[in-house]
């Protein structure tokens, strides 16, 4: 059910599916004003959610980077188990954080990580 918040006139200006002191006139989902709502709000919220997961998507990233640190430095895993890709990008993501906050860790020495042309990032 849906419930509409209109103007004196009776114009549909939103809709909820709660009804309130402010959304008090029952309206239908096949009303074309409330059809129109109804995909502004869902393209909107796409928008907005997909946004969201982007970002929580980089966050995410930056907590299993810290996860695996964590793991290899207690000793629980080595780094040299997870999978090449994984390992180089993993390294490739320490270094660049360390440029861009001016303090190179030296991550990239000369092991043949970089000799067979690989990119790092």
């Amino acid at each position: 059910m849906l419930y509409a918040k209109v103007n004196e006139i009776g114009d549909i200006l939103d809709v909820a599916t709660v009804q309130t002191d402010e959304y008090a006139v029952l309206v239908s989902p096949d009303d074309p004003i409330v059809a129109l709502i109804l995909e502004d709000k869902l393209n909107s919220q796409s928008a907005s959610t997909q946004q969201m997961l982007s970002s929580s998507d980089s966050e995410m990233m930056r907590v299993l980077e810290d996860l695996v640190e964590l793991l290899v430095e207690k000793r629980i895993i080595q780094f040299t188990e997870l999978p090449l890709p994984a390992q180089k990008k993993l390294l490739s993501r320490k270094w660049v954080r360390g440029v861009h906050s001016g303090h190179e860790e030296g991550l990239l020495t000369d092991d043949g990580f970089t000799a067979k042309g690989d990119s790092l990032i």
